[in-house]
């Protein structure tokens, strides 16, 4: 990431999710996500962070029993952090997340189709991070 007057920082984000539920039928969703990422630190110390990125392009594998589904699409991510530093350049912290996926496209056995399907999360996350 970039730093711009040392309390925004830009970039380029590239994550994933990964759900596997094991109810009745097993169903698993594992996605890759890429697009601008923003991050906003403030509070003493820059303690606090309100992080965005918006990814351009993400892919998903959708598999429920034995079909499996290819789904294209756009998605986002929100993350609201507290990183106190722990040793120089060095913060280690915890965030609430929240994910939404929009997908326009769906890709089964070569076939693709116009269809809509979305996911969306609110999860937990640590994090270790350095600054130079």
């Amino acid at each position: 990431m970039f730093d711009i007057q040392k309390k925004f920082w830009g970039g380029w984000n590239y994550s994933g999710i990964s759900h596997i539920d094991s109810a009745d039928e097993e169903t698993s969703f594992v996605s890759a996500d890429t697009g601008p990422y923003m991050k906003w630190q403030f509070g003493r110390g820059k303690l606090y962070s309100l992080t965005a990125a918006y990814n351009i392009l993400s892919k998903a594998n959708y598999k429920s029993g034995t079909d499996t589904e290819r789904w294209e699409g756009t998605s986002y991510w929100i993350q609201f952090g507290v990183m106190p530093e722990i040793a120089d350049g060095f913060h280690l912290g915890a965030s609430l997340n929240y994910y939404a996926a929009n997908y326009t496209k769906k890709i089964i056995s070569g076939t693709e189709t116009s269809d809509s399907n979305s996911k969306t999360w609110i999860f937990p996350m640590l994090s270790l991070t350095k600054q130079w």
